[in-house]
Formats: structure tokens, C-alpha cells, sequence
């Protein structure tokens, strides 16, 4: 008889299976609590319970922020009675599908660019995009230069193109902040973020202090931000 094949261990199999449940809360209030509760150990904890490899500890770590901010902004949408207005889901972008974010002329005929997102916001009505928001595992200096120039893409003029994004919020959800003191000021402080509406870090120190849970003040902020959001674009 043959042997019976074993099934294939991945980030994205153990994360659904055995993290996800564990970080819906009965509300938003809850939800926000559960996140607060748990810190990169934790991640690592269970990657090594599965033997997952290096390269999928990263992306076991990435897929809770996506996931908490999906589920977080779901959970407000029903506690503000929106239903009816609003709706999330993430968006992979390629040739054929995504966010229409550019019309361009290539060789004699019209063109759509698309762009994804990690949680992207719309209206039910028409299904148009209201908000972009990607999550990072940090921001350095080569994914600000990164996230800098996915603002330009999302919300600048330029020649050549039409811009079909251009009233779209963009905002950034990051795990924490690998800048000098001096560039994370300037960061706060100045236009450098360019056309990013708004930037949450949600975990204090850098990405070795494992132990650093996310901050509760900063998920409450990003909540309020949420809700302010969703309420004056009705």
C-alpha cells in the first residue's frame, strides 16, 4: 500500500489554522487586546512548534498585522452600523486585476496600471477604493524610500498618465520604527513622508526586542483614526 503523502507545513497553513481564531476578540475594543497580548516570541514560539524555516517566520510574522487590521476596521464598520457603505478586503495587484491606478497610451491604445493593497477600504456603492493601507514589518531607510514612492504612485501627477487614485487615502501600519532618532524626527516633524495621510507604529524599540508588545494608546489612535475616517466620507 503506498505510504500516504504528508501534507506540506507552510506559514500561511499554520497561521490560519492556529493563530487567526486566537486573535478575533468579540469587538474591536477586545480585538485591539488580544493584539496587545502578543509579542514577536510568541510568533517565533509557534514557527518553531511547526518547524517553519527562517524566510517563512517572516511572512508567519507579516500575515498578523495584515490579518489584525482586516479584521480590526471589519469589526468597526459593523459597530458604526456601515455595512451598507463600506467593505474591505486585500488587493493583489497583476496584469489582469488590482486597483485601477493609472490610464496611460502604450502603443496606440489606452492602458489601466494597477496597483494592491494590504487592506484596502471601499465603498459598497460603487466599489470605489477610499483607502489603501500597507503593513510593514518595519521601516528603514530602504522601506521609507519604498513606502515614499508608493505615495507618489498612488497620489502624484504624473506626465503621461491619468491618475485614477488621486483622492485615495494611503497610510502605513508598521510594526516598528529602524530609523536614527534624527530621520525618525525629521519623519514626524516634516513633508518627508510625502503624500502619506498617516503613519502608525504600533510597537516601541526595534525588531531584536522580541519581547516589546504593541503599544494600546497607538491601536486606539489608529481606531479613532479609522472611525473619523469612515464616518466623514459617508
Amino acid at each position: 500500500m503506498p505510504k500516504k503523502q504528508k501534507k506540506k507545513i507552510n506559514a500561511k497553513g499554520v497561521f490560519e489554522k492556529h493563530i487567526a481564531p486566537k486573535m478575533i476578540g468579540k469587538d474591536s475594543d477586545e480585538t485591539i487586546a488580544i493584539f496587545c497580548t502578543l509579542d514577536r516570541n510568541y510568533f517565533y514560539d509557534v514557527a518553531t512548534k511547526y518547524a517553519l524555516k527562517e524566510r517563512q517566520i517572516s511572512s508567519l510574522v507579516g500575515f498578523k498585522d495584515e490579518f489584525f487590521v482586516l479584521t480590526l476596521i471589519g469589526q468597526i464598520i459593523k459597530e458604526l452600523k456601515l455595512e451598507d457603505v463600506y467593505y474591505t478586503k486585500k488587493v493583489t495587484a497583476n496584469r489582469n486585476s488590482g486597483l485601477l491606478a493609472r490610464k496611460v497610451r502604450h502603443n496606440g491604445k489606452d492602458i489601466l496600471l494597477t496597483l494592491g493593497g494590504d487592506c484596502v477600504i471601499f465603498k459598497k456603492r460603487d466599489d470605489r477604493p477610499v483607502m489603501i493601507l500597507e503593513c510593514k514589518e518595519y521601516i528603514d531607510m530602504i522601506r521609507l524610500k519604498e513606502v515614499i514612492g508608493e505615495s507618489r504612485l498612488i497620489k502624484d501627477e504624473i506626465i503621461g498618465s491619468a491618475n485614477l487614485l488621486r483622492e485615495v487615502s494611503f497610510c502605513i501600519f508598521a510594526e516598528v520604527l529602524e530609523l536614527t532618532e534624527e530621520w525618525g524626527t525629521l519623519l514626524k516633524q516634516s513633508d518627508l513622508r510625502h503624500r502619506i495621510d498617516e503613519i502608525f507604529i504600533v510597537r516601541n524599540g526595534k525588531r531584536k526586542d522580541k519581547n516589546n508588545k504593541p503599544v494600546k494608546a497607538t491601536l486606539i489612535e489608529f481606531k479613532n483614526f479609522i472611525i473619523r475616517f469612515l464616518q466623514n466620507g459617508q
